[in-house]
């Protein structure tokens, strides 16, 4: 515990990291919620990859932080830019209000729930097209054999990129969100970077799809995006159409193959399925985001200092008992509001798109399998970190007749 600031309590002190405590249990999301028997701020001396900084751990002040853009800024030093070596931010999850509504404002368009449903055909389709491709086996790695290439292929679609490129595109995301040897995730952020780059610069010669278009004929205000605000955008998409919701279906199907009471209601009331989307995603809030604190101030009494990293996990508010009954229980009718996808002027841009996924995932599994289960004792692996996702889920099922 050496280090400590010497603004900082040393009752506030918690000389752990994160992502080792929430991986000490086989269930990440009941092991991070033992943070709810402290303070509702510490500091970890151990908050993310070797560095320290705050994690809030309760409902009510992760909300607060999310809204409060004047003492918890987006706008830190990009760890995207720092790989790369150029002055990248996300754009727009890096920027601050008001220049995060100009610049938002050229995406809300393609991501709103009536854009969104005009794909339904089209990632209906891609999912059933995996499905076919296991349904005769009875068995399958949920993760490899659909949760990841999924997304990817939808992602990839959305933004016109070639599906052949899929599995080097996975290898990158692989080795950026979870390399354990920093030059891994530096060589995987650059040809990220570069593959983009070229990617933006034939789009910007012919638009090819309403996203695209969207993004090389951007404006910020009344002048065009430059080239590294065009690039922000892109990478953004990249790193959120790619692993939030791959992370997220492995915990929902983890959930629907333990639980066949569940299974058999849905299959009976399949109107349900969006009610039950909005709980599991509740339930199982898989990213941990972050804020920088803009200038030294004290929050709820807490003295805070300008530069410091406030470590927001988004499952420590959603699984708050001080905000939900029975929190680890997941409950299809509970009306209360969560924050899996923020809030605010953050709030995720493809929260729609997000939620469709989820539901045609569950609506198509169940229209095709009954009796979802897993695949003997080893059946499930995780990880944790900046989200916590499943690596390896091992499932088997009784085939459904078609006609049924």
């Amino acid at each position: 515990m050496n280090n400590i600031p010497a603004h900082i309590s040393s009752e506030l002190v918690w000389d752990h990291s994160f992502d080792t405590f929430t991986a000490e249990m086989g269930d990440p999301f009941l092991a991070a919620s033992r943070l709810h028997e402290g303070p509702p701020l510490i500091w970890a001396t151990d908050a993310a990859y070797g560095r320290p900084g705050w994690i809030a751990t309760r409902y009510d002040l992760i909300d607060e932080i999310f809204i409060d853009h004047e003492h918890f800024s987006a706008e830190r030093p990009g760890m995207i830019g720092e790989m790369i070596g150029v002055d990248l931010r996300l754009n727009p999850i890096e920027i601050d209000p008001p220049e995060h509504h100009a610049f938002r404002r050229n995406l809300n368009p393609v991501f709103t729930p009536k854009a969104m449903l005009a794909l339904e055909n089209a990632v209906r389709k891609t999912c059933a097209m995996l499905v076919q491709s296991f349904a005769d086996r009875g068995k399958c790695d949920f993760i490899a054999d659909f949760a990841v290439p999924f997304p990817t292929y939808v992602f990839l679609d959305l933004m016109d990129l070639p599906r052949d490129m899929a599995p080097t595109f996975l290898k990158w995301e692989e080795d950026l969100m979870r390399g354990r040897v920093v030059a891994d995730r530096v060589e995987a952020a650059r040809a990220i970077y570069k593959y983009l780059c070229d990617h933006k610069d034939r789009q910007t010669l012919d638009p090819s799809n309403p996203l695209n278009r969207a993004i090389v004929e951007g404006h910020f205000e009344d002048r065009p995006l430059d080239h590294l605000e065009m690039m922000g955008m892109y990478y953004v998409l990249w790193v959120g159409g790619l692993d939030t919701v791959y992370s997220t279906l492995g915990w929902v199907m983890h959930h629907l193959a333990t639980h066949p009471d569940l299974q058999i209601r849905l299959a009976e009331k399949p109107e349900l399925v969006p009610q039950t989307v909005e709980e599991l995603t509740r339930a199982f809030s898989v990213v941990v985001t972050h804020r920088q604190v803009a200038k030294d101030f004290k929050f709820h009494g807490i003295s805070m200092k300008a530069g410091e990293e406030v470590h927001l996990p988004l499952t420590l508010a959603n699984r708050d008992p001080a905000r939900f009954t029975d929190p680890h229980q997941v409950q299809i009718d509970r009306k209360s509001r969560h924050i899996a996808f923020g809030t605010g002027a953050h709030n995720c841009l493809g929260v729609h798109l997000a939620k469709r996924e989820i539901r045609i995932v569950i609506e198509e599994f169940l229209r095709h399998f009954s009796n979802i289960r897993l695949a003997g004792e080893d059946a499930m692996q995780f990880h944790t970190g900046r989200t916590f996702g499943v690596d390896r889920l091992q499932l088997c099922w009784d085939q459904k007749s078609m006609s049924s």
